[in-house]
């Protein structure tokens, strides 16, 4: 599939995002996940002046083809980052990867904000990106970085991981078949190596053979793989201590995951940080998304927004 024919990705909570964050003229907001540039695009239209951070070249690209252009945007790189910028931006995009954003804050001196944004959930673009090994609907090199920069891919994962760290990277996904998914892939690596998605997902599928279930088979298997190239739970462990940082006083963090695992490291970091009187909670059940919103865009089912407020200078 060509790269520019793939329909733009339907943020979640979309067209929620101004009044969920209070979001008006003047606020800054910051979007640690700019993707397709749905969430970034509403606090514009707010009035907000906008930080957008993504660590995919091609994702920027396809915000600033669907972004309206009258959002005039500066685009840096963490590569070649100016020692200042012009405090005045509306609309300022970074390359890099969001962990480093307390570093990059302090060394580029951007604003303290009213409104943080994390979206957990890989955009469509990259699920249906041909060369990128994220979908099992079609047969691809089992790559999965979303980051081509990382040393580790899917592929290496899945050959060169004995069976017991196999089944736990697997239960990371939530799989309940994970030790027998585990023993298989194994079993089938003797023979020949595992490189593609198709393989993959064709093997999980013989394992899990007359149980499908309402979503493919190899959802959580493909999950978990991708979690593990991307050290993503790494990754946001380590981002979330920074963003109390970076807000306002009353400023409102959002985090968005689609993982019971991820949500439980947001959840766990919002008590602790309430605890130290630094944040507190909106909402102690995770919004899900509204019925209206399962219509238009399925692939949303799983997602989980928490919300937490900074309550210290």
């Amino acid at each position: 599939m060509n790269n520019s024919l793939i329909p733009r990705h339907y943020s979640a909570y979309r067209g929620e995002i101004s009044k969920l964050f209070e979001l008006s003229k003047g606020k800054k907001f910051l979007d640690l996940t700019l993707g397709d540039g749905g969430h970034t695009e509403e606090a514009l239209k707010a009035g907000c002046r906008v930080v957008s951070v993504d660590v995919d070249p091609e994702a920027i690209e396809r915000a600033l083809s669907f972004v309206p252009d009258n959002f005039k945007s500066i685009v840096i790189d963490i590569d070649s980052l100016p020692s200042s910028i012009d405090q005045d931006f509306n609309w300022l995009i970074i390359r890099t990867n969001f962990e480093k954003i307390g570093e990059i804050a302090q060394k580029l001196n951007l604003p303290k904000f009213d409104g943080i944004m994390v979206d957990l959930g890989p955009s469509q673009f990259q699920i249906l990106s041909p060369d990128r090994g994220f979908s099992f609907q079609t047969d691809e090199p089992l790559d999965m970085r979303l980051d081509k920069n990382l040393g580790v891919t899917a592929k290496d994962l899945v050959n060169a991981l004995n069976e017991g760290e196999l089944a736990n990277l697997f239960l990371l996904g939530d799989e309940t078949w994970a030790k027998p998914m585990a023993k298989a892939i194994v079993k089938t690596r003797t023979l020949r190596p595992i490189t593609t998605t198709k393989q993959l997902a064709d093997l999980v599928y013989s394992v899990k053979k007359g149980k499908p279930g309402r979503i493919h088979p190899a959802t959580q298997v493909f999950m978990a793989l991708r979690m593990a190239v991307n050290l993503e739970r790494e990754v946001i462990e380590n981002l979330l201590p920074q963003l109390p940082g970076l807000m306002n006083t009353n400023g409102i963090l959002g985090v968005i995951s689609f993982h019971s695992g991820e949500d439980r490291l947001v959840k766990d970091f919002i008590k602790q940080s309430e605890e130290k009187n630094i944040l507190s909670a909106i909402n102690q059940k995770p919004i899900e998304p509204t019925l209206e919103e399962l219509k238009i865009s399925p692939r949303t089912r799983s997602a989980k927004l928490r919300l937490a407020r900074k309550i210290v200078k």
